[in-house]
């Protein structure tokens, strides 16, 4: 794997700051790359998409959150 002056140092500043080897850093990189399903923001989008949540035509949502952010001006 042939990795620019640039990106080594990169990845060996992540290392640094989350304690870790710049190995477990790629290894991790590259599990995020290969296997996007086991990512958290997959998993919480996942979750999102199974809520039972009220929706409603997107005018009347728009009007529903200006009507709780801004009151009744």
């Amino acid at each position: 794997m042939l990795l620019s002056p640039d990106q080594v140092a990169r990845l060996k500043r992540i290392a640094a700051r989350e304690g870790r080897s710049v190995g477990a850093v790629i290894r991790d990189a590259v599990d995020s790359y290969v296997d996007p399903g086991s990512d958290s923001r997959h998993e919480a989008i996942q979750a999102l998409m199974k809520m039972n949540a009220p929706v409603d035509d997107w005018e009347v949502m728009k009007a529903q959150i200006l009507r709780s952010q801004l009151g009744d001006w």
